[in-house]
């Protein structure tokens, strides 16, 4: 994927994606393509697996050599990232963040294999894959919700752990929240009403 997005940011996806010459680009030109786009993925990919590659003559020769070798399509492949997906579980104390960017990263997988996660679906497996102590907030998502938007969900699950972030704050140092120092005053108030009374 990142080699692509390499390609695709220096314009010569073209010569994997077409894999041939268009009409209105001359020889030369396609040959320099070609071999830009040849040298950018080989300085991106590891020595041990350039050896595999190195006598392919063409961009498109080397692409589809390399999707060959280390891009597993097998239907064992797609069963263990499916199951991947299924399992993947947030421990509560786990970063969200992390969380996120992994359930990403096996999406994106399967997505190499050639199997679409429908965004539904992909809500409804991060909301399965949360700790028990997120259902209050799967459960609002529910209610309030006509469809689900991925992005919507991200964003709700970001915005709880900032949530959670401050009220762990406040209990580590109340003091620096309102509720603070009017317990503390209140507590004053108790210890001057005991002295009066004793005395």
């Amino acid at each position: 994927m990142e080699n692509q997005d390499l390609l695709v940011d220096k314009d010569q996806w073209i010569a994997v994606d077409l894999g041939t010459k268009p009409m209105q680009v001359s020889n030369e030109e396609w040959k320099k393509l070609d071999w830009k786009a040849k040298s950018i993925i080989q300085l991106c990919v590891l020595d041990s697996i350039l050896l595999n590659v190195l006598g392919e003559a063409t961009m498109k020769a080397l692409w589809d050599k390399l999707g060959t070798l280390y891009q597993y399509k097998s239907l064992v492949n797609k069963l263990f990232l499916r199951k991947k997906l299924y399992n993947l579980r947030m421990k509560d104390g786990d970063s969200v963040t992390e969380h996120i960017n992994t359930f990403n990263t096996v999406v994106s997988q399967l997505s190499s294999v050639d199997i679409k996660i429908l965004d539904e679906d992909k809500c409804i497996n991060l909301l399965f894959s949360l700790p028990d102590s997120w259902d209050n907030l799967v459960i609002a998502i529910g209610r309030n919700a006509t469809a689900l938007q991925f992005d919507e969900i991200v964003s709700s699950l970001l915005t709880e752990k900032m949530r959670q972030k401050i009220w762990r704050a406040r209990m580590v140092m109340p003091c620096l929240y309102k509720d603070g120092p009017r317990t503390e005053k209140k507590e004053k108030r108790k210890k001057k009403k005991v002295i009066e009374w004793e005395v």
